[in-house]
């Protein structure tokens, strides 16, 4: 029985059966038959050319890359010793390390500045004979016309012997219990001759009124021996008569003196009572 176009038997009037591989086709493509598939596409041809030359490293850049490696190995072996010191205790910390190792500021241009030096006190002597250099009051009393503090002054030597004609600096110098006080006068007794000189030890306030007092009265005053010298002299019928006083640190050397050439007498006391 021969099929009939359009029987049971015929091929195209069978349904498609799935084939298990579906692929959507793009519009215009031609759908691709399984007994032809398509050729091969030919491949690019790689061409191999002789291989390249080996690139040559720079010694310099070799050094320089084992000493970097030399100095970071240091820096390592530094940090672990400043962390925990040579006993293996911990260090003091960063705060403390900086302190200890940061550069100190350079001070200002210029010589270092230097303190005044400190003065030393002055000398005390306990009698008059040590406020001069030895052989000094010998060579004053030789010849036996003047003596210091011969033995008709005795009686007398504190309050007679004062240092000064004025009345305001004979108060001052009356108050001073501490007083040194020193003739050198006729070794006869009385008389208009000789030097009369009183080491008082005075506060500021009093050393302030005395030279005040004394530029108040006419008295020569300057600066001298890191002290206040001051002095007076008048010449009369009755003979050459003068004071000279110096005060320095609550010191006061107050001399009067009549009909005498002796010239050097208080600066001879200043410089026991006060030594270079």
């Amino acid at each position: 029985m021969t099929d009939q176009p359009g029987g049971p038997t015929d091929p195209r009037q069978q349904p498609e059966q799935p084939s298990g591989q579906f692929q959507p086709l793009q519009p215009g493509a031609v759908p691709a038959d399984p007994a032809y598939p398509p050729p091969p596409q030919p491949q690019a041809r790689v061409q191999y050319g002789p291989p390249a030359a080996k690139r040559k490293r720079n010694p310099t850049v070799i050094w320089l890359s084992v000493v970097a490696g030399l100095l970071a190995i240091a820096l390592i072996v530094v940090i672990g010793l400043l962390a925990f010191g040579s006993g293996g205790a911990p260090s003091a910390g960063p705060s403390a390390s900086a302190s200890a190792t940061s550069t100190p500021t350079p001070s200002a241009s210029g010589p270092p500045a230097t303190s005044a030096p400190t003065q030393a006190p002055p000398v005390r002597p306990a009698d008059c004979a040590a406020l001069f250099p030895p052989g000094y009051i010998d060579s004053l009393t030789d010849g036996g016309i003047l003596a210091l503090n011969p033995s008709w002054t005795d009686d007398t030597i504190d309050t007679e012997f004062i240092g000064s004609n004025d009345g305001v600096l004979q108060d001052f110098l009356a108050m001073s219990e501490d007083r040194l006080n020193c003739a050198l006068v006729k070794a006869s007794g009385g008389g208009d001759l000789g030097i009369i000189t009183n080491v008082a030890w005075v506060d500021a306030d009093r050393q302030s009124a005395a030279i005040a007092r004394m530029n108040e009265a006419g008295f020569t005053c300057s600066e001298e021996s890191g002290g206040t010298m001051c002095f007076t002299e008048s010449s009369t019928d009755a003979g050459d008569s003068g004071e000279r006083h110096f005060l320095r640190d609550g010191t006061w050397v107050a001399t009067r003196w009549a009909n005498t050439a002796i010239t050097g007498w208080t600066q001879t006391i200043v410089a026991t009572l006060f030594p270079a």
